[in-house]
């Protein structure tokens, strides 16, 4: 290549200073007139990147780009020296490519499972550090009236329910606040905030009022422990970090309600489940009710457990249906002395929505 001098700026002066080039391997030489290389600049070709203006490549020496010479395109410089940057960029790739087949896949595995894991643990605990109670009850309204939207809500059933759970204390932060839909359905769930959405199905099927107060009790400690959140910002995790990230909270909460069917088949850990058992049965205990009555719920529904969608039984997360039965007997037996009767009010209440759900 003829020997050529092109223009220099060293990022503190506005002046050039005119300079020859030479390319030798993977480096950029910067050399006055004397071509002496050991008074010359080196710039690795992995950190230069070029920008082609007007018929002149502006060839950026460092990361920075504060440093750069001036090449015009027309010149003998111009085809190898940019040849050789772009084949910098991609050595990456080409080292990538001469690995082992098995490091590779080995590298893609790390990837997909460090990003399950971040978004599956690191996400959600920071998410919610976002949301404020106040801020979840609303969320929860809103979920609420897309849930329910077209369901034949019993009122009278919702009415007595709703005096059923005023006359227990079931949670010091979130009201606590039944929903009784006529459906054939056997469950309940929970919702952020304090909505429980209970089916005249699973009414139906327990045998006594302890049992209601265990699956009440059960679900308050889901909204207590914002198991209902959790497993909704687990499953959403990615939208909720693109949020947070975008300050788009109103997108995340239409994302959600777009799908919010899914929502209300969402199940919980082992450990969130099983947290949600012990957790009622402290409630009922709080409340003077023998805790044995989970006890009694996990056995009456486990015989009616092949007519439940899995999808919708409370015995269809882990811990197996025996291994929760057992948990809830150990508990109970420490409370073996607490026989006192139901409050006659309860009762009377129980007997009501009975016959509220029968249709009688």
């Amino acid at each position: 290549m003829a020997d050529h001098l092109f223009q220099y700026f060293n990022g503190r002066s506005a002046k050039p200073y005119q300079v020859r080039i030479e390319l030798i391997q993977d480096t950029l030489y910067v050399l006055d007139a004397s071509h002496n290389h050991d008074n010359g600049l080196r710039f690795p070709l992995h950190d230069c990147t070029c920008v082609v203006l007007k018929k002149k490549a502006f060839v950026y020496l460092n990361k920075g780009a504060t440093e750069y010479i001036v090449l015009p395109i027309e010149s003998d410089y111009y085809t190898p020296i940019i040849a050789a940057i772009n084949s910098a960029d991609t050595g990456w790739y080409n080292k990538l490519l001469a690995q082992k087949w098995y490091t590779l896949a080995g590298g893609v595995v790390g990837i997909i499972l460090s990003v399950y894991l971040f978004f599956t643990y690191v996400v959600p605990p920071i998410a919610m550090e976002f949301i404020s109670v106040n801020e979840e009850i609303k969320l929860g309204n809103t979920f609420y009236n897309t849930f329910t939207e077209g369901d034949n809500i019993d009122s009278t059933g919702t009415f007595i329910l709703q005096k059923f759970v005023d006359n227990l204390k079931l949670s010091s932060r979130y009201p606590i606040r039944v929903t009784v839909v006529d459906d054939n359905i056997v469950n309940a769930f929970a919702l952020p905030g304090g909505h429980i959405v209970v089916y005249t199905g699973i009414i139906n099927k327990l045998e006594n009022p302890q049992e209601l107060v265990a699956r009440l009790s059960h679900e308050s400690s889901h909204v207590n422990k914002r198991h209902s959140l959790h497993s909704m910002v687990s499953r959403f995790s990615s939208s909720f970090l693109f949020s947070l990230i975008t300050k788009d909270i109103n997108g995340l909460s239409k994302g959600i309600l777009d799908n919010v069917n899914m929502l209300q088949v969402l199940s919980y850990s082992r450990t969130l489940e099983s947290q949600a058992d012990e957790e009622g049965m402290k409630l009922m205990v709080n409340n003077n009710i023998n805790p044995i009555g989970m006890k009694w719920l996990m056995e009456d529904l486990k015989k009616l457990n092949h007519d439940i969608p899995s999808n919708m039984s409370f015995l269809s997360t882990h811990p197996l249906t025996d291994q929760r039965i057992h948990n809830a007997d150990v508990f109970s037996k420490k409370y073996i002395q607490m026989n006192a009767p139901m409050p006659d009010v309860q009762i009377s209440l129980w007997d009501e929505l009975k016959k509220e759900s029968k249709g009688q």
